[in-house]
């Protein structure tokens, strides 16, 4: 029997040859075996022919990219026990790794957080033990409300925003005290929605606001009213005048059941275009005398002392020695808004059993 030899083809000709027959007849168990054999070593060779022809090994597969874990934001909460609240939070979800994955936080997820800060870590396993770990923080505060949510800034060109009459100078909504005090409530309380209106009318004085004064509340219709008036015409109207005017306010704010929150009289530099050295700082005296006694006689409290802060602080006026500056200004609104949580902080007793021992 005559067979071709098995030979490798060059890359591209990949096509191995088999031996053949002519005819079918009775072969020995030699013959046979040495065809067995025969048909092996083809295969071998056919298999050795494909190999060489280009085909590539096969490649173990890349490593899984790093396992990671990200925590979300920090959380406030606010509680209405003294215990604290469940806090249910969104478990973070592993990045990278190989799947399935085993996150675990502790605290978990909806248990009872205490007042005060608690950091909460978390921890994600992967199918082959890689792990990575994440922490944010939880706090919980005992919730605080204010007794007043709406207020009325009443008073003059101060009220309204100007820097400055000779040249014309107004600050933009945003710089004003009423504005910034909203802003500082609703940062302080953030449930709840504060309102503070900006009546203030430039060159007003104490006789005109008396008259407006009226209409002002009956259109605004608040909870509080916020008095800054009397510099305006200070060195030609008596004291008692002035007096009169901001007692016709006050007394008419009452009668709507509005309370009045007071302040005093800024001071003024000799810079000013109206300043006269030997009336006017008297006048101012004078004038604030007359706020603390109407203050002590219609129960308002304690005036909102801004004599005494720009006093100590000169560079709070601007350039014309009357108005404020933008950061006078936020000084004007930090010291309503202390006298506001003074009066009207709602502090739960929650939290004062807390601390007790």
């Amino acid at each position: 029997m005559r067979t071709e030899p098995v030979r490798v083809p060059a890359r591209g000709a990949c096509r191995a040859r088999t031996p053949g027959s002519s005819a079918m007849r009775p072969i020995s168990r030699t013959a046979a075996y040495f065809m067995r054999s025969l048909w092996s070593i083809t295969l071998l060779g056919a298999l050795i022919a494909t190999t060489a022809c280009g085909s590539s090994p096969i490649q173990p597969p890349p490593p899984p990219p790093q396992l990671q874990l990200a925590c979300p934001a920090p959380l406030l909460r606010e509680a209405s026990s003294p215990i604290g609240r469940d806090i249910p939070f969104d478990v973070p979800a592993p990045t990278g790794g190989t799947a399935p994955y085993k996150v675990e936080c502790v605290p978990a997820s909806g248990s009872v957080f205490e007042i005060g800060e608690t950091v909460v870590q978390c921890t994600a396993t992967d199918t082959l033990t890689a792990q990575a770990s994440c922490a944010f923080p939880v706090t919980v505060r005992v919730s605080q409300t204010l007794a007043r949510t709406k207020f009325t800034a009443f008073g003059d060109s101060i009220t309204d925003g100007k820097v400055s009459l000779v040249p014309l100078i107004s600050l933009a909504g945003p710089d004003t005290y009423p504005y910034k005090l909203e802003q500082m409530l609703r940062e302080r309380y953030p449930s709840q929605l504060f309102v503070v209106s900006n009546q203030g009318v430039s060159g007003e004085e104490t006789r005109e606001g008396a008259r407006r004064v009226s209409s002002v509340l009956e259109s605004e219709k608040p909870q509080v009213m916020l008095l800054l008036e009397g510099i305006n015409n200070i060195n030609a109207l008596p004291t008692t005048t002035q007096a009169s005017a901001l007692r016709t306010m006050i007394v008419e704010a009452q009668s709507r059941g509005v309370d009045v929150i007071i302040a005093t009289v800024m001071p003024v530099s000799p810079t000013w275009r109206s300043y006269q050295p030997g009336n006017t700082p008297s006048k101012i005296q004078a004038l604030n005398t007359q706020i603390f006694a109407l203050a002590a006689q219609y129960n308002l409290g304690s005036p909102v002392d801004l004599f005494a802060i720009f006093q100590a602080e000169p560079t709070l006026l601007g350039i014309d020695g009357l108005h404020p500056t933008v950061e006078g200004q936020t000084r004007i609104a930090e010291a309503f808004r202390d006298e506001i949580v003074r009066r009207y902080d709602v502090r739960s007793s929650l939290g004062a059993a807390r601390d007790r021992p």
